[in-house]
């Protein structure tokens, strides 16, 4: 089978990014702001920086971490039809956009911080859109305190879906009450870490730092066999070099610090390559998650993920305020095409607005509507004899006729998506329909989802325990 893919970096060139992150962690080193971390890291055989506020990794450390974390393994959901075998075969699985900080309507233009209730409602929207694979919290709860935001966030998700969660954690000790509400739903934590159907996203701080709480609730989520994501997120010319390579050569550094920071806290313990890493924007101070580069930067370290054999996560999709101009689903099909084609097991970002900022009910069903036909332009397709077909070539080729040969009637509708989905397509003639009608459409559409009953999807005695979990924290 063949996947069209951008595959940008040779193999020397990835050689060459490898040895580059191999003396950057060995030379230069990571800061990692957490004694008990750094503590466990120069027990594993890390050394400390002269100054002692760094920690060397060397590269049997890090070729030991690359041995032992495991290069398949299941994002397990409470409904068995949406667990995520990694890495996958003929797509990537997509979450929706993360931790926005408000929520905006794009139809009449007014935005409000967000809230739990928003939580819910996108939980549940997350849940109905099969383009959706798995969740993550699309915007913040944020009225919560700080020490229960996390877990509040997760209660909701458990209530109102049936993926599998990613969440995050700012703390060991608000890992560990992830790992002790999750196992509410799976009759226990020996039984989660055989089905985990909770991740945690936690994002190393570039360049070449760790925060120490986030530190220290990877190295618990490790021990309880919950997968880590390490979700880098350079900024070309801010916090990392002004070039795509050497972006991604940090960015890697990163991630397989990351990686030993996992592995030395559990030997086999599930991690995901990732990186959101981005373009700056110069003018003004801000990321370019649309720029040309950025997906440059996703597509590269997919390929450094394939090169460890790791499961990755670096795909982003999401049209973001594009959506507002739209009048039809084929006309955001080239862009998520393009999003499409970096090669990755995960990605997020659907129902983002403002280069993640924000987020928008409107938006999040649009750009499942896109993603619906744009996912199709990197299927597999069939290179195999049959598909090939010397004999129809050469039927074909004497008598002049394709239409009539049973390989062009069994074959033609699967190959070509445009048959069945008239949007599939990157030009050519279009209707032209008013600006902005998409939205508009997604907008009565997202209120009608919204006013049907709010039903949990967990029992009473399972919602009740989480929110007793949640009252003796407060």
């Amino acid at each position: 089978m063949a996947r069209p893919k951008i595959d940008f970096l040779q193999r020397e060139e990835i050689e060459r990014i490898h040895e580059t992150t191999l003396r950057v962690l060995r030379e230069v080193g990571v800061v990692i702001h957490s004694k008990s971390t750094c503590d466990m890291l120069t027990d594993a055989g890390a050394a400390t920086s002269k100054d002692g506020k760094r920690i060397l990794v060397p590269e049997e450390l890090v070729k030991e971490s690359v041995r032992s974390a495991p290069k398949s393994f299941v994002l397990a959901a409470r409904d068995k039809r949406w667990d995520l075998k990694l890495p996958t075969k003929d797509r990537a699985f997509i979450a929706n956009g993360g931790e926005g900080l408000f929520v905006k309507d794009l139809v009449t233009g007014e935005s409000r911080c967000s809230n739990s209730e928003d939580v819910r409602d996108f939980s549940i929207l997350i849940n109905e859109m099969p383009q959706i694979d798995f969740w993550w919290g699309m915007v913040g709860a944020i009225e919560q305190p700080a020490h229960l935001k996390y877990l509040v966030e997760a209660k909701l998700g458990f209530e109102y879906t049936v993926k599998h969660l990613q969440t995050s954690a700012a703390n060991a000790a608000e890992a560990r009450h992830s790992i002790d509400m999750a196992s509410i739903l799976t009759e226990g934590e020996d039984a989660l870490a055989k089905r985990p159907i909770l991740s945690a996203c936690l994002c190393p701080i570039s360049p070449l730092t760790f925060e120490g709480g986030m530190a220290e609730a990877q190295a618990e989520y490790a021990r309880a066999g919950i997968p880590v994501v390490a979700m880098t997120a350079a900024v070309a010319g801010f916090t990392s070099p002004a070039t795509v390579s050497g972006t991604i050569a940090q960015a890697n550094a990163e991630n397989l610090a990351s990686l030993v920071i996992s592995q030395t806290a559990k030997n086999g313990a599930p991690w995901i390559y990732s990186s959101d890493s981005s373009a700056g924007d110069l003018k003004t101070g801000s990321i370019s998650y649309g720029a040309f580069e950025t997906c440059l930067l996703r597509a590269g370290m997919g390929q450094m993920g394939r090169y460890y054999g790791i499961p990755t996560m670096v795909a982003g999709i999401g049209l973001d305020r594009m959506s507002l101009s739209l009048g039809s689903i084929e006309e955001g099909v080239p862009h998520m095409a393009i999003q499409s084609m970096v090669d990755s097991d995960l990605g997020a970002g659907i129902g983002g607005i403002d280069e993640a900022a924000g987020a928008s009910f409107e938006q999040l069903l649009v750009d499942c509507w896109v993603w619906e036909v744009a996912r199709g332009f990197s299927r597999e397709f069939d290179t195999g004899a049959d598909a090939i077909s010397f004999q129809t070539i050469r039927d074909g080729g004497i008598d002049g006729s394709f239409l009539s040969k049973r390989h062009t009637m069994t074959r033609f509708k699967k190959e070509f998506m445009s048959t069945s989905f008239p949007e599939a397509t990157l030009s050519g003639p279009m209707e032209l329909r008013p600006r902005g009608e998409l939205i508009r459409r997604a907008h009565d559409e997202a209120r009608k989802m919204l006013s049907r009953p709010r039903t949990p999807v967990v029992t009473k005695d399972e919602s009740q325990r989480m929110e007793d979990m949640i009252k003796k924290l407060r």
